[in-house]
């Protein structure tokens, strides 16, 4: 996503509870100016593979957001930089002064400006409803997930690795059964696994089937991928952000572009970095370079 200003971010919030925070977000987002429509403002694999699974199904595509709710990627919105994932300097929870209750946060986005309605995504018409989530998104959204009806419920499925203790038990049934043998039939890493589960999921069989049986569907996976042996996966030493900064600063003497000095870290490094977190500390390190 492009780069927030500072008014746009988490840390231009202030110390406080949940709900002072929750009522003083939505009111910085409804002042912000708009940026471009919510599809324009991401990038990475994962948001191409969701992309890629809602042209080959002609369906609808939202983005799950953090910051603005459940976006139709066509509407207009600001930019912002928040995340619900710990860790981060991005990271709303930081701000709040008591236990942060990630499903309460998205229950406020979605009575903010720009976000649309669970109603809208299972509305009349529409068939099945894919969602590609990681395990802060399942605890972010799981909540309002479980309150709708048994008859939506029915058309959901939901893509991602060790999301059970993330998601109400109620909706364990929801979850597609993938696992680390999808990495032997469309590659990719941990952190667009959810995408690429959800990407196979609709070549295998949201195009073939007009009855919407979740036991069929899941048979269909479990065919597909049941005489697959799941791919060895290196093992890679895991660096705090300041040894990763130094790598990345190594780099920049003489290579340029995020994306291929990623690589360059997990293939020639052996560095385990999740893309987002990459993204921050790459930020980090030009700036660094800039000042020196």
């Amino acid at each position: 996503m492009a780069r927030a200003p500072f008014a746009a971010t988490a840390v231009s919030l202030p110390m406080g509870s949940q709900e002072v925070i929750q009522t003083a977000w939505n009111t910085k987002t409804r002042a912000l100016p708009l940026a471009a429509s919510a599809g324009a403002l991401y990038a990475g694999r994962g948001f191409a593979l969701a992309t890629q699974a809602a042209n080959i199904a002609d369906a609808k595509l939202y983005v799950l957001s953090a910051g603005l709710g459940l976006v139709d990627i066509n509407r207009q919105v600001p930019l912002y930089g928040l995340t619900v994932s710990g860790g981060h300097a991005e990271s709303v929870a930081a701000r709040v002064t008591d236990e942060f209750d990630a499903g309460a946060w998205f229950a406020s986005l979605m009575s903010g400006a720009y976000s649309d309605q669970w109603g809208d995504a299972f509305g009349q018409g529409s068939g099945r409803v894919l969602i590609a989530l990681t395990r802060p998104y399942a605890e972010m959204v799981g909540k309002s997930l479980n309150e709708l009806g048994p008859q939506a419920l029915a058309r959901l499925r939901i893509f991602g690795a060790s999301l059970a203790s993330a998601l109400p038990v109620t909706l364990a049934q929801s979850v597609a059964p993938y696992d680390d043998r999808l990495d032997a039939i469309l590659p990719g890493t941990r952190a667009d696994f959810s995408q690429r589960a959800m990407l196979h999921f609709v070549r295998l069989v949201a195009t073939k089937r007009d009855a919407y049986d979740r036991d069929a569907d899941y048979a269909a996976v479990e065919a597909a991928i049941g005489g697959v042996a799941a791919p060895d996966r290196p093992r890679r030493p895991r660096r705090n952000d300041a040894e990763i900064v130094q790598l990345i600063l190594a780099r920049l003497q003489t290579q340029s572009g995020i994306a291929r000095i990623l690589r360059a870290l997990r293939d020639e490094e052996g560095v385990a970095c999740e893309q987002s977190r990459f993204s921050r500390l790459y930020r980090v390190a030009v700036e660094q370079r800039e000042v020196a």
